[in-house]
Parts: structure tokens; sequence; C-alpha cells
């Protein structure tokens, strides 16, 4: 950490003392950034929850993982998912991880079942055509109203067929049957 890296034009990241520091710096970026985009946002406290982030939307707590990056290797950069004990994240500890490329200022936000066995990652930034690409700046990906609509449709795909008339998933009756909610 002692080295001098060039400073982001669009976040002026300066050098930390630690990795520790670092990462700190990195979830206050992340938790300033989603609430700027209309999420609630926590901190757990102390370092003992699995998550470092919590994001709260129509009363929902999604579990976020924040990670940042700056190693490059080739046209990416890697970025080890493990934490300070070298275990890995569970889906039954976090809902996503958010990983931050520093030199680039560009955030990927994964749904963590997308990335769960994988002790590490590459990115792309700005590659189209990388594996990855969706996922950039895919802060949509935290809505939960999109979540409500694909419920619903998923839904209206198990919803019995029958002659004559019958109760839509969206309906206000299909809702009270069915247990989805509208989508905003």
């Amino acid at each position: 950490m002692g080295k001098k890296r060039e400073k982001s034009p669009a976040t002026g990241m300066e050098v930390f003392k630690t990795y520790k520091q670092r990462g700190e710096w990195i979830e206050l970026l992340f938790m300033t950034r989603a609430a700027k985009r209309g999420y609630v946002v926590s901190k757990p406290w102390g370092d003992s929850a699995r998550y470092d982030v919590g994001i709260e939307q129509d009363g929902r707590i999604r579990r976020v993982q924040v990670k940042g990056t700056d190693c490059r290797e080739g046209k990416g950069y890697h970025c080890h998912l493990a934490n300070g004990n070298l275990k890995e994240y569970t889906v039954e500890e976090v809902d996503y991880l958010a990983i931050y490329v520093l030199p680039e200022d560009v955030w990927y936000v994964f749904p963590a079942k997308r990335l769960m066995g994988q002790s590490s990652v590459m990115v792309s930034p700005h590659d189209e055509g990388s594996v990855h690409a969706r996922y950039e700046e895919a802060w949509k990906l935290l809505d939960s109203r999109k979540k409500a609509s694909m419920r619903a449709v998923e839904v209206a795909d198990r919803v019995p067929q029958k002659r004559g008339r019958t109760e839509s998933p969206t309906s206000r009756k299909g809702r009270e049957k069915w247990g989805t909610r509208p989508a905003e």
C-alpha cells in the first residue's frame, strides 16, 4: 500500500495506509452512490456481519458485500471474492456483491448467486463483449420493484387455465389468491 498510485479523476482516490482503510472508503463510496440513486442504505455495527452494507427498499433489506480492486491483468481487473480469512461468501450471507474498479471509477453489481463458488472474478470495464459486461453499473439489479413484477410473471405462468373467467395474478383478486404484490 505504500506505493504511490495515480488519483482517479472522478473520485480523487488517495493513497491509504492499509487495505482496511481503503475498504472502508470504498464502502462509503458505495453507500454514497446508492443513496444518490434513491436507495436507503445502512451499515451493520462492527465487523462481525458477513455483509458490508444493507440496501432497503419497499421494506426489504438486501445484503451487499462491497469489494474493490486495482489489480490490473491484461485488459481487465482481478478481484478476490473471499473475506480476510479466505472464506468464500454464500447466498445465505449476502444477496449482492458490488465490486469497485478504482482506476476506472466503475462499479459492478452482481447477484450473489452469479459468483458463488468462485474465489475471484475478472472484470473488464468498458468492454461490451466481456462476460460480465451486463453487470457493469447494474444498479437496477438492487431494485425490488423489478423483482415484484418478475414474481407476477412467474406466478402467471403457473396459473392453471380454466374455461371462462379466471383471476389474473396481477388483478386484486388474483393477488389475494396467488400472493403477489402489484408492480410499481
